[in-house]
């Protein structure tokens, strides 16, 4: 194709890995988004530092927990991962889950908001919190 040329409608030269799903979004997602996502995903198993930059390149985790604990009311259980501890002397991550199923269903919202401002359709996370409404 010559330089000039435009490009042909219907053609699939644009690959967009910015997607969570297959739909085509306007804009890339905010990192609060992708950490929202990871969040949700990771349901009862809760996320350390590691899980999060291996699956969104965060580096602050505990900063984008502290920014919806107190910016987005969304509410947090945290506790070291004595798991994520590979030498001697290291202290551990931390690991986050959300508090409760309000919590969770906060989360959601937040998250399917975000996504709709780009386009997006809405994702679905089941409850794995007890009955009474606290983290299992």
């Amino acid at each position: 194709m010559r330089k000039d040329e435009a490009t042909p409608k219907g053609s699939n030269t644009n690959t967009n890995t910015n997607t969570i799903d297959n739909t085509t979004p306007t804009r890339p997602p905010f990192k609060i988004e992708l950490a929202l996502y990871a969040i949700l995903k990771n349901g009862s198993l809760g996320i350390t530092q590691p899980e999060a930059f291996s699956s969104y390149r965060e580096s602050c985790l505990h900063t984008t927990i502290s920014s919806l604990r107190h910016e987005k009311g969304i509410g947090f259980l945290a506790k070291p991962d004595l798991e994520t501890v590979v030498y001697c002397h290291q202290k551990p991550f931390n690991r986050y889950w959300l508090a409760s199923d309000n919590d969770r269903v906060k989360a959601l919202r937040l998250l399917n908001a975000y996504r709709s401002n780009r386009g997006l359709s809405k994702v679905e996370y089941e409850a794995w919190h007890n009955p009474d409404g606290k983290a299992a």
